[in-house]
């Protein structure tokens, strides 16, 4: 079930109103069915997958809790991680593992192992990497003693399976999301008002904004080679806003629907291309699953606390980790220490660079250090741009392809503005919508738009309601193209 799909706005308020109607006593039961029920309309066989992780890391956490020894805890742990990792594999990896190696050759004709694998490959549940994340972080925490466990297991089934962030996040903690999901709660005007105008612009990014540049992107990568170089450079700029707005809106949704119940989850961004430095940049995008790696992985394993060795070793780690959790590809993996290879840069070479911008002082407003902090910021950017042709090319080869289009004016009879085969087509309400998101993203907006938008007066609101409504009804893309993050 999408959140730009029909049947989900039936869902939604069919949901919100049986919640308020039903006894607070029985509420949380019947966001948990409403929960299964959302997951399940992918495809039944998800549920079991879901359910089954749920009780082993439900399991681990009390025999974890009840356990006398270190020993028996540590076992636990491991189970509960190595199942998740099990799992994961299975089902994103064992195809990619496997590859052409012999032992694939050798076993292709097997049935089992053809089911597995083509089960893997073609029907990857749908939010498996994001909820195994958030049920791993919550016995982590149990062993650590920073949670007590859940007795009931049903309850614990609810944290794991929320609708509202169960497919693509944000990767909540246990803390924060369990105790919101139990609390007697009366409707609230402004919960309600703000989780609308969340909805509303999520929306509007998502359908507006990221679908309709996606059907540009999508035009250019299916026949890349017949295309200009400044048809190349312009798909990859589409495309870093496409990621950016179709996230960024899936987040909006999520956040919009969890308040309509009273539950406030996470920002997941937080103007990301403001940013002036890789590492800052990863500060901004993507904030849960950023902090997730950080608590553990990279801290567990040395951080910035041992030296700048285990530094690179842990950055290094981390975003190979995060590269393959993006899928079981190549590119994913070429993309994430891409990324290390950038936060090294920055934290270790760029940094030494200040002087140009003159010694760092709290207030400076000076134009030589505001023009130096907007370099800053558009290497940043550039850099993220450059990133992501690795994660929207299907191969290693047509990234390569595609980077020598950007760079290499003769490549393959590739020109800068001269004939070519064919010629990006943009319609000017493309232009229009990322122009006015990068305006209100960039310089407007400088908080979250539910509450930016609730200091204007009701006029001004509302206009703004119905250019949005007009955008999304008129101008929504004709493919309705499932958010880039479910894959995931």
């Amino acid at each position: 079930m999408l959140f730009n799909s029909v049947i989900y706005w039936l869902f939604l308020p069919v949901v919100w109103l049986s919640y308020f109607l039903l006894p607070v006593r029985i509420r949380w039961v019947w966001l948990l069915l409403a929960s299964y029920f959302f997951y399940g309309f992918w495809k039944v066989e998800f549920v079991g997958l879901m359910l089954f992780t749920t009780i082993i890391d439900w399991w681990s956490a009390n025999k974890i809790e009840d356990g006398e020894k270190l020993g028996i805890k540590r076992f636990w742990l491991w189970f509960s991680i190595g199942t998740n990792v099990i799992m994961l594999f299975m089902f994103k990896y064992f195809d990619f593992a496997l590859g052409n190696s012999p032992l694939a050759k050798w076993m292709g004709d097997q049935s089992a192992t053809a089911w597995i694998i083509e089960l893997g490959k073609y029907t990857i549940p749908a939010g498996i990497s994001f909820y195994t994340f958030q049920s791993i972080s919550y016995v982590v925490d149990v062993y650590k003693g920073m949670e007590k466990a859940e007795r009931n297991l049903p309850r614990f089934m609810l944290y794991v399976s929320f609708f509202p962030q169960l497919v693509a996040g944000p990767i909540e903690r246990f803390g924060k999301l369990h105790s919101q999901l139990f609390t007697s709660y009366l409707p609230k005007w402004e919960d309600i008002s703000n989780g609308l105008r969340l909805l509303l612009y999520g929306l509007f990014l998502k359908v507006a904004v990221a679908d309709n540049l996606a059907m540009v992107v999508d035009t250019f990568y299916s026949h890349h080679l017949n295309y200009r170089m400044v048809d190349a450079w312009l798909a990859t700029f589409f495309f870093t806003f496409q990621v950016y707005t179709d996230f960024f809106g899936y987040s909006l949704l999520a956040q919009g629907s969890a308040l309509l119940f009273g539950i406030h989850l996470m920002d997941n961004f937080n103007k990301p291309f403001i940013a002036k430095s890789i590492p800052e940049f990863w500060q901004r995008w993507h904030i849960s699953l950023s902090t997730w790696f950080r608590d553990y992985i990279f801290i567990p394993i040395g951080g910035n606390k041992r030296g700048n060795l285990v530094l690179a070793l842990s950055v290094f780690l981390v975003f190979f980790t995060s590269g393959l959790w993006h899928g079981a590809n190549t590119t994913m993996i070429v993309f994430g220490i891409s990324h290390a290879v950038l936060y090294l840069f920055d934290r270790f070479v760029f940094k030494r660079l200040e002087f140009i911008g003159g010694p760092v002082i709290a207030g400076d407003v000076s134009i030589r250090r505001r023009m130096w902090d907007g370099f800053r910021q558009v290497k940043t950017g550039f850099f993220f741009m450059m990133t992501l042709v690795y994660f929207r090319s299907g191969s290693v080869q047509q990234a390569s392809e595609v980077f020598g289009m950007l760079w290499n004016p003769g490549y393959i009879n590739c020109t800068l503005f001269g004939a070519g085969a064919e010629f990006l087509l943009v319609p000017n309400h493309i232009w229009l919508f990322l122009v006015l998101f990068l305006i209100l993203d960039l310089w407007i907006v400088k908080v979250r738009v539910d509450v930016w938008l609730a200091k204007f007066g009701w006029a001004w609101r509302w206009l703004f309601y119905a250019f949005a409504l007009v955008s999304i009804w008129v101008f929504g893309g004709a493919v309705n193209h499932p958010f880039v993050y479910f894959q995931f």
